[in-house]
């Protein structure tokens, strides 16, 4: 069933008081260089620095709401910013977790998903980490996708929610694609609050494999994890929710790695905050999208700053 904008005001609902409002900020030296003016939603300031704790903290709520109590268990397969998310908010409500991970996943993030008292398995593939997660459910774990089923994208669709209620219509809006869950809620927010936005997918050259499918009208993708700086990005392929509203957004912009490197640092430096590499794609795929379109004059504009865990 298609998900729709009220239902990502529901979820916002549900979340006060479990997760930051996060900042919208603006920098004139960025806007004067770039001609636009530019708002970054800084979820870097979210909880365990990144937008999953949106998704991660409606799943477990909604699943509260639906059955009139927590799940007993609950298992996850992430790159990251997923399972920090998942430990998080199953340490608040005191639910067991385990959570599958690449041993190559930053040991930054390992050590942050074991510090909320989690139970951390590496494995060397991302394809035995995604069905060793499943599996699990065999066993009466409540299984949370990082990136689809309706109460992630739901929950990951209030941080474009909250920008736009905050700084009203924009142009356009640039997301990191990494599985399309968080394209998708930035999406369904838009439709009420800014419709005539485009909403772009920012993606890593190097693991398109959401553009790739969008162009060939059929999910592709990747038998191991991609090599990309852009750690959340690497996922094998989207999922068919996903990528249903994947291919209703205006498009997408394809960076290279040289890209991801040279804007992280810079607005790292710009704005003296700790930016990951997956957030970085915004504002590449800002400056791509100008250059290929310069009849675009200081268009209005919301970046999802996506998360602030650096390796």
């Amino acid at each position: 069933m298609e998900l729709n904008f009220e239902q990502i005001k529901e979820a916002a609902f549900r979340l006060q008081g479990y997760i930051e409002k996060t900042p919208v900020i603006s920098n004139q030296k960025l806007n004067e260089e770039l001609g636009a003016q530019i708002f970054f939603k800084m979820e870097n300031q979210q909880k365990t620095k990144s937008f999953k704790a949106r998704g991660a903290f409606n799943s477990i709520l909604a699943y509260k709401e639906k059955h009139g109590k927590f799940p007993e268990k609950i298992v996850a397969q992430s790159s990251g910013n997923h399972a920090q998310a998942i430990a998080c908010a199953c340490s608040e409500f005191k639910i067991p977790a385990l959570i599958y991970m690449i041993n190559k996943a930053s040991k930054v993030k390992i050590a942050a998903t074991r510090s909320f008292g989690a139970e951390v398995v590496l494995l060397e593939k991302r394809s035995e980490v995604n069905k060793s997660a499943e599996d699990k459910q065999k066993e009466g774990y409540f299984f949370i996708h990082p990136n689809d089923g309706d109460d992630i994208i739901l929950g990951q669709g209030t941080a474009a929610f909250e920008a736009l209620l905050e700084i009203g219509e924009v142009d356009a809006i640039f997301v990191p694609c990494g599985g399309g869950g968080l394209v998708s809620g930035t999406y369904l927010a838009s439709l009420g609050l800014s419709p005539k936005a485009n909403v772009f997918a920012c993606e890593p050259l190097n693991a398109n494999d959401a553009a790739r499918s969008v162009s060939l009208g059929r999910i592709v993708g990747y038998d191991e994890t991609p090599d990309t700086i852009a750690d959340g990005a690497r996922t094998l392929h989207v999922l068919p929710q996903s990528f249903s509203y994947l291919q209703k957004i205006a498009g997408f912009e394809e960076i290279a790695e040289d890209k991801i490197v040279l804007w992280q640092k810079k607005i790292s430096d710009i704005l003296m905050q700790k930016i990951e590499p997956t957030s970085a794609l915004t504002i590449a795929a800002l400056e791509q999208y100008l250059q290929k379109n310069p009849q675009i004059q200081n268009p209005k504009v919301l970046l999802i700053i996506s998360g602030g865990n650096v390796f």
